[in-house]
Formats: C-alpha cells, sequence, structure tokens
C-alpha cells in the first residue's frame, strides 16, 4: 500500500521541488507537498499544520537550514529534518547534524532519500511510543485507574502547592476526607462489580459537587478527599464556605444510584480541615481530616465534623444562630432602635432607625452578628421589608403629635434588597399602606451598593426621587467614592463615615479630609451629616467647617421607642 507522506518543503525553486517530489514518489510515497521560502510562511506552517517530514534546502534567500533547525526545535515538534543541498560542505554538514538534523542528502545523490525517510520516519515513530508510554506510566503513577481521579500521591505534591499558595496569599484551604458509609455491605452481598460501578458514579458526582480548579482525589477503597483551594482569610468564613461544600457533597451523594438494573442508597461521612500556609503540617493535615471523619462516623453518619472542636463550636453555634434567625421574624424578635440626628442649634431632626434582635435566650444580639449571616441566607430581604414597614409605622404615629410630625426617620438598605427589580414598587407599596408624608421618610444607600451597578442604580434612584423620597449617601468615604458619581447621582444628603469623624481632631489629614468632604456635599446641594459624634472636641471642629446636622453618642446612644419618646418629650419641653 502507498503511504501517504504530509512534507513540509523548505525551497526556493520550483524544479528542485518537482525532483523531490518524483523522488518520493519513485521511492513508493504519495507525497503531500507543501512549499514554503519564506520565514513567515515556515512560521504559519509550523503553527498550523502537521507534517510527517520536513526537507529543507541548506541555503534560501534570507535565511538557511540553521535556522530551519532553530525554529522546529523552538516550536516543540518532534519532526523529522532533513536537508536537501547541491552545495553544502562537509563543516556545515556537520553543525546541521548537531544542531538536529535527521540527515543530509546532496541532489546529485537522491537515491538516498527514500532509505533516509524511511528509517526517520521509523526512529520518529519508536520515539512517539515511547512517549505514549511515558505518559501512560506517569498516569498510572499518579491516577486512579477506576475513577481516574488523582490518587495519594498526586494529591500530596498538589496539598505541597496548595500549602506554599497559601502561604503567599494568606487565604485558607480545606480538606475534606470522606468515607461512604456501610460500602462492605454492597462488596459482600453484590460483588466488586458493583462496587465498582458505585465508586465511579460517586467520583463524578465529587467532581461535579466542586469547582474545575479544586481537587478531588480517591485514596484507595471507599475514601476519597476534596481540596479546596483559595477560600477566604478569615477561618471562620472559610470554616462557612467549607460547611456548605461539605452539606452540598452530603446530599449529593445520598441520592439514589443506579447500578446497571439495582437501585443503591448511600450516604457519606465527612471530616473537615482547614490548612494555612506555613502554620500546617502536610504530614499531619490528612490525619487531621480522617479523625474528624472518624467523628462524623461517631456521630451517626451523614454528616460533617471539623478536626478542631473549638471551630467545630463555632460553626454549631453559627448554624444555630441561622436556625433562630429563619424564626425571629415570625416571632416577633426583632425590635427597632432610633438613634437621634440634631442640627448645630442642638434641635432634633429626626432619627436613623437600627435593627436589633432581642433573642429569648442569648439577649440582645449585635447587627454585626446577625446581619451578615441575614444577607448571607437571603434572610436580609424580609428583614429589611420589616424594617421599612416599622419605621413607616412609627413616621405615622409621629404625625398625629404637633412637635413630632417634622421628624424624619432614616432607613438603611440593604444590596440584596436594592438589587430586588421590585425595589422600586415594593418601597412605594410600603408608604401608600402606611399613608405617610414621604418628605418624613430617608433611605441610606451605601457607595458600594449604588455603584455596582449605576445605570440600574440611578434608573432607581430617579423613581425614588420621583416619589418624593430623599436618599442619603451612607459611610461616605469608606467605599468608591468618585466625583464624577457624586456629582450625576441624585443623593439629597451625605453621611460622612465615623471612621474619619473620629481621627479629625488629632490628624490634620482627616480634618482635612473633613472639611473638604462637607464643601464637596454643599456645593452639591446636599445636606451633610456627621455620624459617630462623641466628643465636644469634634463637634466643634465640625461646627467650625460648617456642618449642620449630626447624630452620634454625644447627643444620644440608639434606644427602644419607649425611651425615645422620654427622651423626645422633654427636649420639646424644654424648647
Amino acid at each position: 500500500m502507498t503511504q501517504t507522506l504530509s512534507v513540509l518543503l523548505i525551497e526556493d525553486s520550483e524544479d528542485d521541488a518537482l525532483l523531490l517530489e518524483r523522488e518520493l514518489i519513485r521511492g513508493g510515497y504519495k507525497p503531500c507537498i507543501h512549499r514554503v521560502d519564506t520565514i513567515e510562511g515556515l512560521c504559519a506552517a509550523l503553527n498550523n499544520g502537521e507534517w510527517s517530514l520536513i526537507v529543507s534546502d541548506h541555503s534560501l534567500p534570507g535565511f538557511g537550514s540553521d535556522l530551519v533547525l532553530r525554529m522546529v526545535s523552538e516550536s516543540g515538534l518532534d519532526i523529522p529534518v532533513i536537508i536537501v543541498s547541491g552545495s553544502i560542505g562537509e563543516e556545515a554538514a556537520v553543525m546541521a547534524m548537531k544542531a538536529g538534523a535527521s540527515d543530509y542528502i546532496m541532489k546529485d545523490n537522491m537515491a538516498r532519500l527514500s532509505p533516509a525517510i524511511e528509517r526517520e520516519l521509523r526512529e520518529a515513530e519508536i520515539r512517539r511510543q515511547q512517549r505514549e508510554a511515558e505518559k501512560t506510566i506517569r498516569h498510572l503513577a499518579f491516577y486512579d485507574p477506576l475513577t481516574q481521579l488523582p490518587n495519594r500521591r498526586l494529591l500530596l505534591d498538589r496539598l505541597a502547592h496548595a500549602l506554599l499558595a497559601s502561604a503567599r496569599s494568606r487565604h485558607y484551604g480545606v480538606l475534606l476526607y470522606l468515607d461512604m458509609d456501610h460500602f462492605k455491605n454492597l462488596n459482600d452481598t453484590k460483588g466488586h462489580y458493583y462496587g465498582d460501578i458505585f465508586l465511579q458514579q460517586v467520583a463524578a458526582r465529587l467532581t461535579n459537587c466542586v469547582r474545575e480548579d479544586d481537587t478531588v482525589a480517591r485514596l484507595g477503597g471507599d475514601e476519597f478527599v476534596v481540596m479546596l483551594e483559595n477560600q477566604d482569610p478569615c477561618p471562620d468564613h472559610a470554616a462557612f464556605r467549607a460547611k456548605l461544600v461539605g452539606d452540598k457533597i452530603v446530599a449529593t451523594l445520598s441520592q439514589p444510584y443506579s447500578l446497571n438494573d439495582y437501585q443503591y442508597f448511600s450516604s457519606c461521612s465527612i471530616g473537615i480541615a482547614l490548612f494555612h500556609g506555613e502554620r500546617s503540617q502536610l504530614d499531619h493535615l490528612l490525619i487531621q481530616a480522617d479523625t474528624s471523619m472518624y467523628a462524623a462516623k461517631k456521630a451517626g453518619r451523614n454528616t460533617i465534623r471539623f478536626f478542631d472542636p473549638a471551630m467545630q463550636k463555632a460553626l454549631e453555634q453559627r448554624v444555630e444562630l441561622e436556625h433562630d434567625l429563619r424564626q425571629a421574624l415570625s416571632r416577633q424578635q426583632f425590635q427597632l432602635f432610633y438613634q437621634l440626628q440634631v442640627d448645630d442649634q442642638g434641635r432634633v431632626l429626626g432619627a436613623e432607625a437600627l435593627i436589633r434582635w432581642r433573642h429569648p435566650d442569648k439577649g440582645l444580639i449585635s447587627p454585626a452578628d446577625f446581619i451578615p449571616l441575614a444577607e448571607e441566607t437571603g434572610l436580609i430581604e424580609p428583614l429589611g421589608r420589616w424594617v421599612l414597614e416599622t419605621a413607616c409605622a412609627q413616621i405615622k404615629t409621629w404625625a398625629v403629635c404637633p412637635f413630632r410630625q417634622h421628624l424624619t426617620v432614616s432607613v438603611n438598605v440593604s444590596a440584596a434588597q436594592f438589587i430586588q427589580p421590585n425595589f422600586v414598587a415594593v418601597v412605594e407599596s410600603t408608604i401608600r399602606h402606611a399613608g405617610i408624608e414621604v418628605a418624613r421618610l430617608k433611605l441610606e444607600l451605601t457607595e458600594s451598593m449604588v455603584l455596582r451597578d449605576v445605570g440600574d442604580a440611578l434608573a432607581k434612584m430617579k423613581q425614588l426621587n420621583a416619589l418624593g423620597l430623599a436618599l442619603s449617601l451612607d459611610d461616605f468615604g469608606t467605599g468608591y467614592s468618585s466625583l464624577g458619581y457624586l456629582r450625576q447621582l441624585p443623593f439629597q444628603e451625605l453621611k460622612i463615615d465615623r471612621s474619619f469623624i473620629d481621627r479629625a481632631p488629632t490628624n490634620d489629614n482627616d480634618a482635612f479630609l473633613v472639611q473638604i468632604m462637607i464643601a464637596m456635599g454643599q456645593k452639591f446641594g446636599m445636606e451633610v451629616v456627621a455620624e459617630g459624634m462623641e466628643t465636644e472636641q469634634q463637634l466643634e471642629l465640625l461646627k467650625r467647617y460648617n456642618c449642620k446636622i449630626f447624630q452620634g453618642y454625644l447627643f444620644a446612644k440608639p434606644m427602644a421607642i419607649a425611651d425615645l419618646d422620654a427622651v423626645l418629650s422633654a427636649h420639646f419641653a424644654a424648647v
């Protein structure tokens, strides 16, 4: 059978190209020749073609065989290169062979060409088979033959690299060590054939549970390890994310398995260990994760356990808090506290509504503890709606009191609320249902929330303004402050973050920034509120900078409505 030969010919002579083609045909080949005579043509051919053989003239206009050999070498291709020349000298031929040429043929002795090609193709095939064998050996050395997952050796190698990466990034990584519950029963009753099918399906499910750059490895039997890298610099957050992945794996592996004609149910026990750079020891990590996996077995299986007892306890407390949080709203455990806002004459202008959770067992829980959890779980939306409704109800109550009907209430809006397509409609419906004067309500938005999607934010803000609502830019200076955005976004109020106020009396740079913020806000037609006022020194400085509105412990702490009413009664009685 005639062998097809894909040849890249580097030759500037058409006659010599025809001569080569005839010689190849005479040698029993069916040549498919692509001829180039420029460096650009050679580069394109090496990048885009698959060649059985390269035949090159020794000397072409502008370049020679030395450049050809170097380009082939740099491309990483294993292709025989035979130089065919009518003028190559012995010294040049030796140099070409040292540079990687397979052979050189004189044009007056073309009979040597076919034997040389046959030899080089045979040797190229031997090299290809050797590479495939090496690839197979490497795969067997580093991969589990049943599931095709990384084995223990490759896992340890990747874990060593992960520890170095963790030390650089300061982010935690996670090991999840899992064992299938009662796997021995399957092998004993149905045989290893069914057991192998089951393990393959477990491997596939595990791979689908994690990101593409995470590692899923099989250590042997029914034991698997999942390694998650680059999780979070905070150990609590990393642990919580690890638990989410662990819960997902537990749920996924507990779904029924179809083993040919047999439906099988199983579950898994997972132990979790966190690692953080050099503080973690490679030899101990798998032991820690394995130990916690056995703790999950002892706890009844089909569950997860963390190696660190303190972290396990903290995580259990967080889960318990989430459980309580889901019931707190229906059980009316939330209440609004209010912090007064006053002007430079000491007159009360309004208050900011601040949510508090009065837990029946744990007492008053700080918003810093439950607001992030509410955001992560999606509970922030119904919680935010309750805050808005309660604040509007308070405005309605004050509306019938002559000395209080002018008071405003500021309500913080979460990012999860604001991005909802129906946010404006919900606000409008709440105001209409409460029957309040719109001017008495303010909504506080943060810079990061608004600048996440400026187009969407601008449209919603204009709709809210059209309803008569005033919008306040909260925590100004801590996000992505931009004069351009500040100019085009329709805020009516700017609240300087307390971190600048704290340092302003003792830090000239912060004092200067506060002065600029006040002047800038007023220049854009906004009222400016200084948050976190705690000392007379701060108040004196802010008044000197022409700030007119203040909020902070210097005037009043956040308080329940009953206490606030008492303070207001005393205030207006004294006016």
